[in-house]
């Protein structure tokens, strides 16, 4: 206390000169309109422009919520895309389309026909890599998540790899940029053509896809997508477009092949979405039966 009154003392003199024009300012603004409305103005100024930075440390701060919220939406969003299915039933001499969405599921025989197939897992990618012969991609999302092995990665431009190991938080998956990697694309200009997609090293912007017809005529440009025929990739995913004029196929005289520019690049793959199809494990008890009665 003793040394509260002697620092007011020494500095007694500055103290009661801040009060005076404190009061000052007040008496001045207070009882002279001109002022009052400069003050006012300005305050409001200060004010907004204080508010306004605090707002964007906030915003900068909560990105990451926001950046999870929206690849939930989006993987919403991609879910309903892959799952679109449009059944076509005659009425008089004409059809009409009835999308699956708008089907009740009382309606036994229409939505057994029209059913949601697929389900997307939002995830961020912790690792990748492009440079080695067989690269792997490490992710967010495990079994609490409801991911299991041979799950498909996609990303909102294209395909990414397939989920290989599974842990509790985490799982590992194996890039299209390896040498085991084989999927099944087509060309939508061609209806029912599709080929093996494969990557042969080097540039990891560019797969190889196989065993297309040789009687198709393709050009250069024509994008390429995932057939829907694996149990993995659902239909019409984007995989990129034919960068060069296709070649024979020298395994397979009868066929061609095509050098693809992946649509999603591999080295800044950032947000991913695991894709479940609900009915794989009943697909594949039924090819095990198959393979069984061979």
């Amino acid at each position: 206390m003793g040394n509260l009154l002697q620092l007011f003392i020494r500095n007694g003199g500055f103290v009661t000169f801040v009060l005076v024009e404190v009061c000052c300012f007040y008496i001045v603004v207070r009882f002279n309109a001109d002022q009052n409305a400069i003050f006012s103005h300005t305050s409001t100024l200060m004010g907004g422009n204080l508010m306004e930075r605090r707002q964007v440390v906030r915003d900068y701060f909560g990105l990451t919520q926001r950046v999870d919220s929206l690849t939930r939406e989006n993987a919403l969003l991609m879910e309903d895309l892959a799952n679109a299915r449009v059944l076509q039933m005659p009425y008089r001499d004409t059809f009409y389309r009835v999308l699956y969405d708008t089907i009740s599921t009382v309606d036994s025989i229409r939505h057994k026909s029209v059913r949601p197939e697929y389900r997307f897992i939002a995830a961020r990618v912790i690792s990748n890599s492009i440079s080695s012969v067989n690269n792997w991609i490490t992710l967010n999302r495990g079994s609490n998540d409801g991911v299991t092995s041979n799950m498909a990665v996609v990303s909102g431009k294209g395909i990414v790899g397939i989920v290989r190991h599974v842990s509790p938080h985490f799982s590992i998956a194996m890039s299209v940029l390896h040498r085991q990697a084989r999927l099944s694309a087509s060309l939508p200009k061609h209806e029912n053509t599709f080929g093996t997609l494969m990557w042969e090293g080097g540039d990891p912007d560019v797969m190889v896809l196989h065993q297309i017809p040789k009687y198709k005529t393709v050009q250069v440009g024509e994008p390429v997508q995932t057939s829907g025929i694996s149990a993995m990739f659902p239909k019409g995913i984007s995989v990129g477009v034919v960068c060069e004029t296709p070649t024979q196929d020298p395994e397979y005289p009868n066929f061609i092949q095509m050098k693809v520019k992946l649509s999603q690049e591999l080295a800044t793959i950032g947000d991913v979405y695991i894709v479940q199809n609900l009915f794989k494990s009943e697909i594949d008890s039924l090819n095990l039966k198959v393979k069984d009665e061979q």
